[in-house]
């Protein structure tokens, strides 16, 4: 499992109306741009996630987490320079902090704020605490970002691959700019709806050749940077930006692949039975897959990242 180096590295972020180009310090990445005079993806999107299955998945992976999840620990570095772009912060909520990757991050950023970090599953609370330990600016709530509790007032909520485990994205980003005090900022990752799309390609094709039923989208539909501007937009934000990177990474199989996913706690949580796949088809898409998306005999999987910005009125 890898990524492709680029010299020098970089993520190339496609932001309305013009792509640019973000030096980042060397490391094992490639970053690709989206596809060319695509049409911009308008669609809803309707999510139904088990937040008890969730919580269970991250859980279980609360300690294999950092390990696996390379492209998710690159954008909380993206997030760390964005957020030093952005101002000087005195009192800061991270929503979905998992183990702490970013949590560190934005401590060692801004050692005298005061961080909240909060996580839907306990045992990722427990492993940042023990890891960060030596952060003494940090304390942990067990929080669902979706229906947050506490009452207090932010100068900047951040959240780094967590908000595609929303299944109400108005009602949670409302909450956001509740807490946000007048002039602060929200700032996150999320994941895009092309994430992962070779896998769906795969699955769609192994349909056809089974002469399976109406193709059905294999995992979570997440909403494009459009929907999320106009979210935004319409809640009150102001100062809203969204920009997009694309990323591949590399595996030997499918079947790593798949384990990869596991690993980091991120595999289905949907309603039960809405991703039960039989062997033929696992096996003919995994065929498709590899016959399709492979580069020196190793397949690859493309993230979709969606970097999103927004500022509370003064």
């Amino acid at each position: 499992m890898g990524f492709v180096p680029l010299r020098p590295a970089s993520i190339w972020l496609r932001s309305c109306p013009t792509p640019i180009c973000t030096a980042l310090p060397p490391a094992t990445f490639l970053f690709i741009p989206g596809p060319r005079n695509s049409k911009p993806c308008w669609r809803s999107v309707s999510t139904v996630i088990n937040k008890d299955l969730a919580a269970r998945h991250f859980d279980i992976r609360s300690r294999s987490y950092e390990e696996h999840a390379r492209v998710q620990k690159q954008m909380a570095a993206m997030l760390q320079q964005q957020a030093g772009a952005a101002g000087n912060f005195t009192n800061i909520l991270e929503i979905g902090c998992g183990p702490g990757y970013l949590t560190r991050l934005i401590a060692a950023l801004y050692p005298r704020a005061r961080i909240l970090a909060t996580d839907i599953a306990p045992g990722m609370l427990s492993t940042a605490k023990a890891r960060l330990a030596d952060c003494t600016n940090v304390s942990y709530a067990l929080e669902d970002g979706e229906n947050l509790q506490t009452a207090e007032a932010f100068d900047l909520v951040i959240s780094n691959a967590a908000f595609q485990w929303f299944n109400d994205q108005a009602k949670a980003y409302a909450g956001f700019l509740a807490r946000l005090r007048p002039g602060g900022c929200l700032l996150y990752a999320t994941f895009g709806p092309e994430t992962f799309r070779e896998l769906h390609a795969s699955f769609h094709l192994a349909r056809q050749t089974l002469r399976l039923q109406a193709p059905t989208r294999h995992g979570q539909d997440f909403a494009p940077a459009a929907t999320l501007e106009k979210l935004m937009t319409g809640l009150g934000y102001e100062d809203t930006v969204h920009r997009e990177a694309y990323v591949r990474e590399y595996f030997p199989s499918v079947k790593e692949f798949l384990a990869g996913v596991k690993k980091i706690g991120a595999n289905n949580a949907g309603p039960r039975g809405s991703f039960v796949v039989n062997r033929r088809l696992m096996f003919s898409m995994m065929r498709c897959y590899e016959e399709s998306y492979c580069e020196n005999n190793q397949i690859y999987a493309t993230y979709h990242i969606i970097y999103g910005f927004g500022r509370k009125k003064k």
